[in-house]
């Protein structure tokens, strides 16, 4: 006698995939430690844009500026598994970037900001490679900050520029919030006698952040 045909059970729910892009920064690092490319890839997408932007800011349009963001994300690959804090993955870039600015800038000796024409314009070329909304501010920085220390560029750049919070500057630069804030007063100061439009409008709507 045939045995009666038994249907097949209805199919269990599916365990849906976590998306890559929501995973937080400490799964990301972790992820990195461990050679995930996904991981990677999301760390890249997430923070390639503050790391060009501080390596900008600090030294201008350069032609080198694409190498020099590689070389902080491949410090990342190569030291992923020493962050101690994964959750801290934002500030960790932002002082790789400032690292590599620094060692940029003394490596080429120089008293101006790397790559900026004479003229103090930026050139169409850089325009073309560095897109991010601060531009114009920069610009102006690049016009008016001649005669700044590094630190001091940097300080501006982490927390005015990229919205840094005071500590995640501080970490950044490897000081403390109490030399930032030093450092903060002072860039203001020469600022503010700067003839820059764009910078003068650019530090009137910072007045609350200031220290």
């Amino acid at each position: 006698m045939a045995q009666p045909t038994r249907s097949a059970p209805p199919p269990g729910p599916t365990l849906a995939r976590f998306p890559a892009d929501r995973r937080s920064d400490a799964s990301l690092v972790a992820g990195a430690a461990a050679g995930e490319r996904e991981a990677l890839a999301v760390i890249w997408d997430r923070y390639s844009g503050l790391v060009r932007g501080v390596l900008y800011g600090a030294l201008g349009p350069d032609t080198s500026l694409e190498d020099l963001v590689q070389e902080v994300f491949l410090g990342l690959i190569q030291g992923a598994a020493r962050i101690q804090d994964g959750g801290a993955l934002r500030g960790y870039l932002a002082s790789m970037a400032a690292r590599q600015a620094a060692l940029e800038i003394r490596k080429r000796k120089i008293r101006r900001w790397v790559g900026l024409s004479p003229s103090g314009e930026l050139p169409e070329r850089a325009l073309e490679r560095v897109d991010f909304e601060h531009r114009e501010v920069l610009s102006a920085l690049h016009r008016a900050l001649d005669r700044l220390s590094t630190r001091r560029r940097m300080a501006f750049v982490l927390r005015h520029v990229q919205g840094l919070e005071m500590l995640e500057t501080a970490a950044a630069l490897g000081v403390s919030e109490s030399t930032v804030r030093r450092e903060l007063e002072s860039a203001r100061a020469f600022l503010l006698k700067a003839r820059e439009p764009a910078l003068q409008e650019f530090l009137s709507r910072c007045e609350g952040l200031w220290p």
